[in-house]
This record gives structure tokens, sequence and C-alpha cells, in this order.
């Protein structure tokens, strides 16, 4: 959640933390609004652990797509993100890794939207450092997916993924997941 030019822009992260706790988004909301009234909780080493496990999951599946051989375009978050991730996709780059996406009062940036080789169409791909899929990591994905498909001009993808946190034998799923299937349920 953040202020952009007077506007509040959420994210796809802060509809689920509305889903889990309305009032901690409700206070989100407010200390973005009241600097200085009240001091958010400080994150525990726990949760800062977890945390940076979470980005080092990213940053290995990063590295294993930059090892494919397949062609990655990283987008940097700066002022011309959007600029550069319109670019990438319409120059059909096979992985486009942080695109910015935006559409109305939401903005964020995707881990990864990936062309399916069996469609030839973009999907959007999230890494998660769970073992199995939660229901949020759908609403989520709707969320960017519904973005996606307002800023290129197109119907919604068909399906999107999850890239699961590495099991005892360091193998990390891919979940593939039908738009479909959850879109209304993102709406509501």
């Amino acid at each position: 959640m953040k202020v952009e030019s007077g506007r509040l822009i959420l994210s796809p992260s802060d509809l689920v933390n509305y889903l889990e706790s309305p009032f901690a988004s409700w206070m989100d909301r407010y200390h973005l609004e009241n600097r200085g009234q009240l001091k958010p909780d400080e994150l525990s080493e726990d949760a800062q652990l977890i945390i940076e496990t979470g980005n080092q999951h990213e940053r290995n599946i990063l590295g294993e797509l930059k090892g494919s051989g397949e062609e990655l375009r990283e987008i940097e978050q700066d002022s011309n993100s959007i600029d550069a991730t319109m670019k990438a996709l319409s120059s059909r780059v096979p992985i486009v890794y942080q695109a910015k996406l935006t559409a109305g009062d939401f903005a964020g940036y995707a881990d990864f939207i990936m062309i399916d080789e069996q469609t030839g169409k973009y999907q959007i791909w999230d890494t998660k450092l769970a073992r199995s899929p939660k229901p949020y990591y759908a609403i989520q994905l709707c969320c960017y997916s519904e973005m996606f498909a307002e800023m290129i001009g197109e119907p919604m993808p068909e399906k999107f993924g999850i890239i699961l946190g590495a099991d005892a034998d360091g193998i990390c799923e891919r979940v593939e997941l039908r738009v479909e299937d959850y879109i209304h349920y993102y709406r509501h």
C-alpha cells in the first residue's frame, strides 16, 4: 500500500492482507495516512528469516531460469519499469522477471511472466517458499493476471502458476492452476 500522485495504490499482497485481517489492513492504511501517530510492530527475527529465505528461493529460481538458455529480461524497479515491462512483453521475451503491472488502484511486480510452450501465451508465475499451495496464492495471481490483461489489452491468461519451495530432495514443484477456477471468488 502506498500513495502515488495523491492516489492510494494497492498491491496484490495488500488484498491478501485484507482477506487475512481487515483490521490489520485498516491499520496499514491508517499508518500510511497518519505518519507518526502509531508505530507498527517490528518484524521478529523469525519473520525476517522467513522473508530472506523466500527471497533466496526466488533468486535460486531466477538463477535456474537464467541457466535454461531461454531469453530472460529483468525489469529494474524504477520510474521506467512500466515502459520496460511493455517493451519486453511486446517483444515476446520468453521470461520477464519483476514485470511492473498496474491497473486501476492496483500495482505490483510479478515474480515471473513466462510464455507457455504449449499455448504460446504468457502466464504469471510466483515463487512461494511453502511446499504446498495456499488459497491466497490464487487470489494474488488472479490480481496479477487481471492487471496483465488490462495492460496488454488482451483476455486474461488461462492459467497461472506457483513455484513452490524445495522438498527434501531439493526439487521445487511447479503447480499450474486455471484462472477460471478462482477468478469469480477473487472478483467477489
